[in-house]
C-alpha cells in the first residue's frame, strides 16, 4: 500500500477520530470501473468501512454523518462512494 494512500488516510482519520476496537477500509473501486460517473482509469474511488466503538454515544445517523464530514476532503479530492458498516455497543 502506498504510504499516502485514499485507503491509507482514511484509516488514519477514523483511528484518530474515533478509536475504534475493529477498523476494516477496503478498496472496492475496481468492482465499479466503467461507471458512467467514475472517469476510466481512476483509482480509490470507492471504500467499504467497517468500524465497531465502544462506549459511542452517537446515533447511528450521527454516527454516518460525522464520518461523512471528517472524509469530506476526501470526497472533494476523488473518493465517489463510501459503504459504511458501523456498530457502537
Amino acid at each position: 500500500m502506498k504510504e499516502n494512500s485514499r485507503k491509507k488516510r482514511i484509516e488514519t482519520i477514523l483511528n484518530k477520530n474515533f478509536s475504534p476496537t475493529m477498523l476494516l477500509v477496503r478498496d472496492d473501486s475496481k468492482m465499479h470501473e466503467g461507471h458512467s460517473q467514475v472517469s476510466r482509469n481512476t483509482k480509490e474511488t470507492h471504500f467499504f468501512v467497517k468500524m465497531v466503538l465502544n462506549n459511542c454515544t452517537m446515533s447511528k445517523v450521527n454516527l454516518h454523518r460525522e464520518v461523512y464530514k471528517l472524509l469530506d476532503s476526501e470526497f472533494s479530492s476523488g473518493l465517489h462512494a463510501l459503504e459504511l458498516d458501523l456498530k457502537s455497543f
